[in-house]
């Protein structure tokens, strides 16, 4: 059977399920902790911050959207890569994409595991020490690990349900926030930076932009989506919009409840304490949690499809692409993402120094797609009913350039020269493992013959 033909049975995920996908892999943990970050570089001109840090976002989401459209595989970035370049290329940006993934989803499952923690504290009087807050996140690793195993429908249904729960608590927080904001901590408020802070829209948007990627995670599981060529672009698209939107909304309404937004670790939940107390507090800290669980599901969801796509192409060991015909999902390639997440949390290790490395890959991804389109568009045309940027190479070369402008911002300070180099080390590190591991399937193949 061709990957063209992939029954109905393993197509299974609606636009909706690819939307609470693409929400969920967008909105984490930092749009609830970043509007302080954003209004001490911007001051009360932080919300233009968030539409520049979008804006960037939907012009590679409209990248993605029609190399999206030129594939019905599973891979996302992976697989646009392997398409335009070749399998060892492709390999190298899907390997630094899963550690991004990898990392991303062990921090955030530590932060769940910390906030957990506080509210236990806050609300019920437990105290619970570092081994609490790791058995709290490794549990969470766990129950993810149980629902992917079940079925691709049962963890997008948990996807679907955490997105709309943090869009309501998100919404819910603007719709009665504006009631209570003051109109003179929105105005003509200047920016107060912390020691080494650099201010200004660009800089604030560079923060931000750390909170508006994760579109990306998906058309990594394209090839379980129904009619991937159009929901897969679709989804995309509308979630970079929606997110964009709301998150303006919710930086405006935070300045103009907390008189010193810039100055509180908790930006939204104090904002919410300014007219609903202490136990408004902890209801916004509450779905500050939701969120999380939401961001580590969509990472649960997404990471084992790389390693099954590595597998399918020989880069990894080929137990990993094996369904089970009971279940139907990659068994082996979520208990290894899992298995791996747990061996992080209990290490101790803190990925704080890690964030801006998991950063620049996630920009690296983007340039080899924007490359990719433009090498796919001579190759030849699009499937029919497939999207295609109008304009020609126009909105490939502004995400480019818009790419180009973030490295060089990441460039500028010591520790973003050292996450530049932490990621050429892993994409080295990955096309030699890949590279190995490849040859030897590639000769065992042969043997076969």
């Amino acid at each position: 059977m061709s990957h063209s033909e992939v029954s109905s049975e393993t197509r299974q995920l609606t636009l909706i399920d690819c939307l609470g996908i693409g929400i969920n892999g967008i909105v984490g943990s930092g749009i609830f902790l970043l509007p302080a970050v954003l209004w001490r570089k911007a001051g009360s001109q932080a919300p233009w911050a968030w539409f520049v840090a979008g804006g960037l976002c939907c012009l590679v989401a409209l990248v993605f959207a029609e190399a999206a459209g030129r594939t019905d595989r599973s891979g996302g970035p992976y697989r646009y890569a392997c398409d335009a370049f070749g399998p060892y290329v492709g390999f190298a940006v899907g390997w630094v994409t899963l550690v991004s993934v990898l990392l991303g989803y062990s921090a955030v499952a530590r932060g769940f595991g910390t906030t957990a923690a506080q509210i236990c504290r806050d609300m019920f009087g437990l105290q619970l020490g570092n081994q609490g807050v790791v058995a709290l996140s490794c549990l969470v690793v766990v129950l993810l690990s149980v629902v992917n195993i079940l079925g691709v429908r049962s963890s997008a249904r948990t996807s679907d349900v955490i997105s709309a729960v943090k869009l309501l608590s998100l919404f819910g927080f603007i719709a009665v926030g504006m009631f209570f904001v003051k109109l003179g901590n929105i105005t003509d408020r200047p920016p107060a930076p912390a020691p080494g802070e650099t201010t200004g829209i660009l800089a604030a948007a560079f923060a931000g932009l750390f909170a508006t990627t994760g579109f990306e995670f998906i058309p990594v599981p394209a090839g379980e989506a129904k009619n991937p060529r159009r929901t897969v672009p679709l989804a995309m698209v509308i979630s970079v919009v929606v997110t964009t939107g709301l998150y303006a909304l919710v930086q405006l309404i935070a300045t103009g409840l907390h008189p010193n937004l810039g100055g509180t670790e908790t930006p939204l939940a104090d904002a919410v304490g300014q007219f609903a107390g202490a136990r408004g507090s902890q209801l916004m800290n509450l779905a500050g949690l939701i969120s999380m669980f939401g961001f580590c599901a969509g990472s649960a969801l997404v990471g084992p499809r790389y390693l099954e796509s590595f597998a399918q192409d020989r880069f990894v060991p080929r137990v990993f692409a094996v369904r089970p015909a009971s279940l139907g999902t990659p068994v082996w390639s979520v208990v290894l993402l899992s298995v791996l997440v747990m061996s992080f949390l209990m290490l101790g290790l803190e990925f704080k120094q890690l964030a801006d490395i998991s950063n620049v890959a996630v920009v690296v991804q983007y340039i080899a797609t924007c490359v990719a389109v433009m090498i796919l568009r001579r190759r030849g045309p699009a499937p029919q009913k497939a999207f295609v940027n109008p304009l020609g190479p126009l909105v490939p070369l502004l995400a480019l350039s818009g790419c180009a402008v973030f490295l060089l911002g990441v460039a500028t300070s010591p520790d973003g020269v050292m996450a530049l180099k932490w990621a050429a080390i892993l994409i080295a590190v990955g096309l030699l493992l890949g590279s190995g591991f490849r040859k030897m399937g590639l000769r065992s193949v042969a043997k076969e013959d």
